[in-house]
């Protein structure tokens, strides 16, 4: 969703919109497209979602430092997750922005409209070589924090109870609220089960009524090519579980880059040593060397001495260069014809 839409443009404002100024232009879209307001209307709640990822991108100062500096296409194929807010849906939404639909709304209004608790964001690091930092890759990682209850599919009732008598089984109701003295539709969470739909006190009794038990999972992530040490990834989606099917909180992601027996990397160039023999350095010729995407042929100049550098181009991290460094080598163990040649060659020297 948003593909090929800039952000500034999707909230109305310039590139130079102070944050305020952006939260400003979020409200009142939020309060245009919002779909209480626009029921059944498809097109208000798509641009509702937009607005709301437009925002969380761009109140963010670093996220919107990154989004700034990348540029439009760059930033959303790094971050690929961001661009499907079409896969949310508008309690995900208002769950992300509790404080900020309150401030619109009420608090009661909120308290009502979403019953469920986000699960919170969980903060985990991992260790991965230098060649998937490179080039991205799957990562599995094992998380405590619990998953949804497989008893009752994460909605804490237990199934066949029988329907609430307050919303009759639908899990909402529908009331009246204000927005600047004129008052709107307003679909919520039924108050007597919470949005469950069934009798109070038909609670689930593997999850205690949370939809959520304790225990480890097991999750795969995909680390973006180009990561550095020190990245953090934040995940959607992928932290705990929320409390009775709300949105799950997102897992922050830590990156320890091991180090690498051959590389070692500076910013996007990586940098090798190559063993050259002495008559190769001295006649000159050509070599392999090591590349992160396996082996390149090197020419080695006539007269190459130790600590001459090289250049592979395009051969480091997006794009970057590999920096070979000629280590001129001589026999440990000479033997005899060898020791005479060298002996014959000092004698031109």
């Amino acid at each position: 969703m948003a593909a090929d839409k800039d952000l500034y443009e999707i909230l109305g404002v310039p590139k130079q919109a102070s944050t305020d100024e952006i939260k400003k232009a979020y409200r009142k879209l939020a309060l245009k497209f919002h779909p209480d307001k626009n029921p059944d209307d498809k097109q208000a709640e798509e641009s509702f979602k937009e607005a709301a990822m437009a925002y969380e991108i761009l109140s963010d100062e670093k996220q919107r430092a990154e989004y700034d500096q990348r540029g439009q296409r760059a930033y959303r194929d790094a971050h690929a997750d961001q661009f499907e807010y079409g896969d949310f849906s508008v309690e995900d939404i208002l769950g992300r922005h509790p404080d900020f639909f309150e401030s619109l709304f009420g608090r009661q209004f909120h308290a009502q409209r979403t019953p469920q608790q986000r699960g919170h964001d969980v903060e985990a690091s991992v260790e991965i070589d230098l060649r998937t930092a490179a080039f991205g890759g799957k990562v599995e990682l094992g998380l405590s924090g619990g998953s949804v209850c497989t008893a009752c599919g994460g909605r804490g009732v237990q199934s066949g109870a029988p329907p609430c008598a307050t919303c009759h089984g639908t899990g909402s109701v529908t009331q009246q609220a204000p927005d600047r003295g004129q008052f709107f539709s307003v679909t919520s969470a039924c108050p007597d089960c919470g949005g469950a739909g069934v009798e109070p006190g038909a609670i689930c009794r593997e999850c205690a009524g949370t939809g959520v038990k304790e225990g480890t999972r097991r999750l795969t992530v995909t680390v973006p090519e180009g990561t550095s040490d020190g990245d953090r990834l934040r995940l959607r989606g992928l932290g705990a579980p929320g409390i009775r099917r709300g949105p799950a909180g997102d897992l922050l992601l830590l990156i320890h880059i091991q180090p690498d027996p051959f590389f070692r990397r500076e910013g996007n160039d990586v940098h090798s040593d190559l063993d050259v023999p002495a008559p190769l350095a001295v006649l000159g010729g050509k070599a392999t060397a090591r590349t992160l995407k396996g082996s390149a042929e090197v020419t080695i100049p006539p007269g190459t001495s130790t600590g001459a550098k090289l250049r592979l181009r395009g051969q480091g991290i997006n794009g970057g260069n590999q920096i070979v460094h000629v280590l001129v080598t001589v026999p440990g163990k000479p033997s005899e014809e060898q020791q005479r040649l060298y002996g014959e060659l000092a004698k031109l020297s």
